[in-house]
Order: C-alpha cells, then sequence, then structure tokens
C-alpha cells in the first residue's frame, strides 16, 4: 500500500517555529492537520492552525486539512486588512467550519475540532473548539496550559474530578464542541496571554499531550527535546517520535513557537 503524504510530514517556515503531524501506530490514515503562516523581519508574527478530525466521522482527514487552511487564510486577510482580532477569530472559526460542510466525502460532511495561535508583538491569542491544546512554558520555568478543552474530561474537572482522574475516565475524550456535521456551536473559547518573558508556545493534539497532559510533565518533555537540538524541526520530530514510543495509539501533531518578549 502506498504512504500517502500525510502520514508524516514536518514544515518549518521559519527558524522559530515549526511543526510535525504523523500517523501514529494504530490509525490508517493521519486526521490532524497543521497550517502555519509567518512573518518575517522586527515585528515577526505567525498564524498557527492545529486541527484533529473526528475519528467516528468519515472523511475527516478532509475536514481537519480544510478547517486549518481556511482559519490561517482568514486570519491573514483579516489582520490585513485592520479587523479586530476577537472579531477575526470568530469569523475564522466560522468559515473553517464552513469550508467543512462544503467539503464532503462520501456524499456527507465530516467534522474536527480546531485550535489556532496568533503570535506578534508578544502577546498570544489561542481560540479553540475541541480538545487540541495551546500550553506556554517560559525560559523561568512557567509551565501553562492556556486552552480549555471541550470534553466530558473538562466537564467533569469543572465539577471538582481531579484532571487525572477525569482523564482516565469513561468517555473522557468524547467532545462537546466541534465544526462540521451536526455541529450546533463553532463559537472558539478565546484567550489572550502575555508573557512577561520569553518562552515557548506548543499546539498539539491528543496524540501527544494524551501521554504528558499535566503542564509540569509537557515542560519537562519539552525542554528534554530542546536540550538535545537547537533545530525546531527537530525537536518538534522528537515530541512526536516520543508519542509514538509511548504506543501512538492516535495521529499526532505538534508546533512550537519561540517568543521573545
Amino acid at each position: 500500500m502506498q504512504r500517502s503524504e500525510r502520514a508524516h510530514y514536518t514544515l518549518a517556515p521559519a527558524a522559530w517555529v515549526a511543526g510535525a503531524s504523523d500517523v501514529g501506530q494504530r490509525h490508517q490514515s493521519n486526521e490532524d492537520a497543521l497550517c502555519i503562516a509567518v512573518r518575517e523581519g522586527d515585528d515577526r508574527a505567525a498564524v498557527i492552525a492545529v486541527a484533529d478530525g473526528v475519528s467516528t466521522a468519515h472523511g475527516s482527514e478532509v475536514a481537519s486539512l480544510v478547517a486549518a487552511e481556511r482559519a490561517v487564510t482568514v486570519l491573514v486577510e483579516r489582520h490585513r486588512a485592520g479587523t479586530p482580532d476577537n472579531v477575526a477569530v470568530v469569523e475564522a472559526f466560522a468559515q473553517a467550519h464552513e469550508a467543512v460542510l462544503a467539503s464532503p466525502v462520501g456524499g456527507e460532511p465530516s467534522a474536527c475540532t480546531l485550535i489556532t495561535a496568533q503570535v506578534a508583538a508578544g502577546q498570544l491569542l489561542i481560540a479553540n473548539v475541541g480538545d487540541s491544546r495551546a500550553y506556554w512554558f517560559g525560559d523561568d520555568g512557567e509551565a501553562v496550559l492556556l486552552s480549555t478543552d471541550d470534553s466530558l474530561a473538562q466537564a467533569r474537572i469543572m465539577l471538582g474530578m481531579s484532571r487525572d482522574d477525569a482523564e482516565l475516565s469513561a468517555h473522557a475524550h468524547a467532545i462537546t464542541k466541534w465544526l462540521g456535521r451536526n455541529a450546533t456551536n463553532v463559537l472558539p473559547s478565546v484567550i489572550c496571554h502575555r508573557p512577561t518573558g520569553a518562552g515557548w508556545l506548543l499546539l498539539c493534539t491528543d496524540g501527544l499531550w494524551n501521554y504528558a497532559s499535566a503542564p509540569a510533565a509537557m515542560g519537562d518533555l519539552l525542554r528534554t527535546c530542546l536540550a538535545r537540538s537547537a533545530s525546531l524541526s527537530t525537536v518538534v520530530e522528537e515530541l512526536v517520535a516520543w508519542a509514538n514510543q509511548q504506543g501512538g495509539r492516535d495521529n499526532i501533531t505538534a508546533v512550537l513557537a519561540r517568543v521573545d518578549v
């Protein structure tokens, strides 16, 4: 069987941002997708999107790709037009949702999750629908989960269950919001984070964070990979390889950006 070009790929549009995606050990196709746009120079900036296809929806590998690409396109266009960020992200997710609906596979549209990050002027604007995540790791040792999952596990955490117990509970990964087929709410959760110092922004799907969910654990993993290589392409490849070594039971995507304040 011919190996798909999406089974494993790396994107590195600049020395300070890179992403990798891999099919993992148990899936036949890679239903994750990533898209990155960068602006170089003294006012460097990036727009990043990571999407994870809903595995129970046929054609989710298409849904994730069109959603990630449409979201980045809209965010770049709206930034150039001077659209306020809060308006731009809502429109980006709405258009990503419509793009999924307009790209049916086998006669019906599919579904996916989506998380985006806008990195500019020492500010991180994160928006998400679903359970892909954004983490911040400061050079000062700070480790923070920026995003909030739309999942049954997160609902149980909000009701008082510990994160460890919630993420091990039945149907923990069942998502409560998504884009595409049968979606009833595509309004993203949005957070603006202004780091007080330099550090690293990591966006990833659950194929990675399944094995290191807590910010401290993910931070330790990232710093171990960073200590071995100065190339971000190599670092994201190592993160993917590590998840595969843990079992690779899902598709794996990681995007890393260096943020200097």
